[in-house]
């Protein structure tokens, strides 16, 4: 096989083009040359076009009610343009504990609620009637992203300041010399150089890190969405339903209901094929969450990857092991909501400034850190 072709420079290369990737290319766009490459045709083609849009403000950890809040304020700062339809989302569950411990952390984090007893749920949504849910934690902030508008917003932005996107662009592996990245190789032997390199390939992510030698241990886990045909008209403010524990969700969309059994198969980085089998699946949980919709008519359904590292955290910042190489990745099912927060975070470090002390928490080479202090 003959050399690679050499061809344009950037300051930044960014692989990906979902919601991570326009995030960091969108923040450094005017500060930086970035060239972000995305494998398909389509920007967003992968988890960040087909996955529920649902905004949850709160989540059973420390850091995503100030991510997804500081993300909600640096998209209408960047991209001018509302990306947030507010129908609430109601976290529901059959242990009342269980909503306590959560109503306790919104209190800690500052996320606005409303504690909801087995009454005022199902006044709420009638379907819950005769299901195991006894309470529920209301978050008014929550609801569904526009995900056209989103990342519509912040490719425009990025092109605005000169950014470079190109589309069709698979990129093969990192280019690693003396443990410094010098850029990318595409698929058709193209080299492209930069100085910096930041992963944002969701499911393609792990694989491209094994490329300069270093395994962050993602994991891409397949889940499916339904749309589901209902008896009684849906209305597109009715809030967001969830359930905590066996999880399930459902929410408004196109006159039915959208709803996922929220399964975790493994799979390889593909665009992955449904299973019929959970569909059996969510009837079920539906049955005892929701029985009111169990019986839905399934108008079609999809499946969708969310990646996530060991330990189930982001991985975001300056790897250690390789100078130059960056990711934004193991995203997992809270990528919509906090993507554009972390992106800005990193695209600062790539700038030169000093780290957001968030980012310590979510750095690329945790698990060998911590397999060394254990030896």
């Amino acid at each position: 096989m003959g050399r690679p072709r050499s061809s344009t420079s950037a300051d930044v290369i960014v692989v990906g083009g979902g919601v991570a990737g326009l995030s960091v290319t969108a923040a450094l766009a005017g500060q930086a040359r970035v060239l972000l490459l995305e494998r398909e045709s389509l920007l967003a083609s992968h988890a960040s076009g087909h996955n529920a849009a649902i905004y949850r403000p709160l989540e059973d950890d420390q850091t995503s009610a100030w991510l997804a809040q500081r993300s909600l304020w640096w998209l209408s700062d960047l991209v001018g343009t509302q990306v947030l339809s507010r129908t609430g989302l109601l976290l529901a569950s059959s242990d009342p504990e269980r909503t306590r411990k959560l109503a306790q952390r919104a209190v800690e984090q500052g996320v606005a609620h409303e504690w909801l007893d087995r009454a005022e749920l199902h006044a709420a949504e009638p379907a819950l009637q005769g299901g195991e849910a006894s309470s529920a934690l209301c978050l008014p902030g929550g609801g569904v992203l526009d995900i056209h508008a989103l990342t519509t917003g912040l490719t425009q932005r990025a092109r605005e300041r000169n950014a470079v996107i190109r589309t069709g662009a698979c990129v093969q592996r990192v280019c690693v010399e003396q443990g410094r990245v010098r850029g990318v190789v595409l698929e058709d032997g193209t080299q492209l150089t930069a100085a910096a390199v930041v992963l944002c390939a969701g499911a393609w992510a792990g694989g491209l890190g094994l490329t300069c030698g270093v395994d962050e241990g993602l994991v891409p886990l397949r889940r499916h969405l339904v749309l589901l045909r209902t008896e009684a008209a849906t209305r597109a403010t009715q809030p967001v339903l969830w359930r905590l524990e066996d999880e399930v969700y459902f929410r408004p969309e196109s006159g039915g209901l959208l709803a996922s059994p929220c399964d975790e198969a493994e799979s390889a980085a593909c665009v992955p094929t449904a299973d019929p089998a959970e569909l059996i699946a969510l009837a079920r949980k539906l049955e005892r969450f929701a029985p009111g919709l169990s019986k839905s008519a399934v108008q079609r359904s999809w499946a969708c990857l969310r990646t996530f590292a060991p330990d189930r955290e982001l991985v975001a910042g300056p790897d250690p092991r390789v100078a130059g190489l960056h990711w934004l990745a193991g995203l997992g099912g809270r990528g919509m909501s906090v993507a554009p927060a972390v992106g800005e975070l990193l695209a600062q470090v790539l700038l030169g400034q000093p780290p957001h002390p968030l980012l310590a928490r979510f750095g690329p080479g945790r698990r060998s850190s911590a397999s060394s202090l254990q030896r």
